[in-house]
């Protein structure tokens, strides 16, 4: 481990936020990007994930402390009864959920028993407007239009659907055109996710993987222009470096993405059990059934003690929040998990700074002793020395000890919370930070209303990151 950034927090997480578990690594269509275009036999279900499994990682989630599950692939609806089967559990015992799929096997009756397990999610690949572009990056003809009919079942179903689209030389001037699609359709975000390439490309800047930084510049200026332009959510599945982004005001939306692997939010898990701490990973850390979550998540160390730091990148002011990039990408192209991230530019190409957006009425509100309340809904787990509080989904961040038990209390004696009564110090700060993070709602009507109009975002952001840059 080398020497770590000053407001590097110290905390090490016993076990994942979240685990993505496939389901299988056999999938209906075999994208170029993928690691399944690669296998002999991409749709092959050998390896599928039994009943029994799936009931023995979420009981091993129940007693870890792990608060959300995407159930992915592969293609999960390649092992459909085990997909219902793992929603029906997770949501018994108050584990949230979603599904990452491509959509095309999608029923009608299959996605109103899903709705009803307790899916209220799904994230599904759709790279272009055009169908030609789309199915030849899947590799196969007629799938755009399967994909559409998916998204339209799902959503008719009550199904909230978020939208892919993986960034490369084919589609890099598509995005501005599939996001007007994708709202027309009613998806509520769409995704501009870079291409990483798989670590079986030798040069990935001799194939059409390679993005040159003017095509990914593009792409998040395209986003941006969407979500102005449709009103569509948007974001990244992998974090750009905020210096080249430039622009954290304009870019806001992809300033809190971070690296899920890095800060010990993920774990993955394979069909046959193997462990990784990126979805892009090729090493495993142990096979969960044999060792256990917490076992394989202690091997994975080296990912969350910030031993892959881009050196260049230590003294910079985000360098909690964005981590050098991505480090799968850094390693596709250089073969170092600690090299830069292939779009890196350095600390001084960030131009204007994030500033997180809070209603002026609010922040007036939390001076003035205004009360807060904690929703029944946060959960909490208790680690060594302070807690991991998660609003929703995967969203989840520590606090102090002192500041968990105060918020546990108040959760459950349905006790306001005002700066009064804030422990800690910067109790204002941090009010303030929690209401944007939701982990606080105001109690009185006309202050939510106004919290619930304001456009949050990078919301992916830790509150001790929103204090820290709020007051570079």
């Amino acid at each position: 481990m080398k020497n770590l950034p000053i407001n590097w927090t110290g905390r090490v997480l016993s076990a994942p936020i979240m685990i993505n578990f496939e389901l299988t690594s056999g999938c209906n269509v075999r994208c170029r990007h993928c690691y399944n275009f690669w296998r002999e036999n991409a749709s092959s279900t050998h390896d599928r994930v039994t009943e029994e499994k799936m009931d023995a990682l979420i009981d091993m989630m129940i007693k870890d402390g792990v608060f959300h599950i995407v159930l992915t692939g592969g293609e999960p609806f390649l092992n459909y009864k085990v997909l219902l089967h793992g929603l029906r559990k997770c949501t018994e015992n108050n584990i949230s959920t979603s599904m990452n799929s491509n959509l095309m096997l999608a029923t009608d009756e299959r996605m109103k028993q899903l709705k009803e397990a307790g899916l209220n999610h799904v994230l599904t690949s759709l790279n272009s407007y055009d169908p030609a572009v789309n199915d030849y990056m899947v590799n196969k003809t007629g799938a755009f239009e399967e994909i559409i009919r998916g998204i339209k079942t799902t959503i008719a179903n009550g199904i909230r659907v978020s939208v892919n689209m993986i960034i490369s030389e084919p589609n890099k001037t598509h995005l501005y055109n599939t996001a007007k699609l994708c709202a027309e359709l009613g998806a509520v975000n769409i995704f501009a996710t870079r291409l990483v390439p798989s670590v079986n490309v030798d040069n990935p800047e001799v194939t059409d993987f390679y993005l040159e930084k003017e095509d990914a510049m593009r792409a998040v200026n395209d986003l941006a222009k969407a979500k102005k332009d449709f009103g569509i959510g948007i974001g990244s599945l992998i974090s750009y470096p905020l210096c080249m982004l430039g622009d954290l005001e304009q870019f806001r939306d992809l300033v809190g993405r971070g690296c899920p692997a890095q800060r010990g939010n993920r774990m993955v898990v394979n069909a046959n059990g193997e462990t990784h701490s990126c979805t892009h990973e090729m090493k495993s850390y142990g096979n969960v059934f044999e060792i256990g979550i917490k076992g394989a998540f202690k091997k994975m160390r080296e990912w969350h003690d910030g031993s892959y730091l881009y050196e260049a990148c230590r003294d910079c002011d985000y360098i909690n929040v964005c981590r050098s990039g991505c480090r799968s990408a850094a390693y596709s192209y250089y073969k170092k998990m600690d090299e830069k991230d292939p779009l890196f530019l350095g600390k001084d190409a960030v131009k204007k700074r994030y500033k997180i957006e809070i209603p002026e009425e609010i922040g007036k509100a939390v001076m003035e002793g205004h009360e807060f309340i904690v929703p029944e809904t946060v959960r909490f787990r208790k680690e060594d020395g302070f807690y991991v509080l998660n609003v929703r989904w995967a969203n989840a961040f520590t606090v102090s000890e002192e500041l968990g038990s105060f918020l546990i209390k108040m959760r459950d004696s349905k006790g306001a919370v005002s700066i009064k009564n804030m422990p800690g110090e910067k109790a204002g700060d941090w009010l303030i930070a929690l209401i944007y993070k939701d982990a606080l709602e105001p109690k009185e009507k006309a202050l939510k209303e106004k919290l619930g109009k304001n456009s949050k975002s990078g919301c992916g952001l830790d509150p001790s990151d929103i204090i820290q840059l709020q007051h570079i």
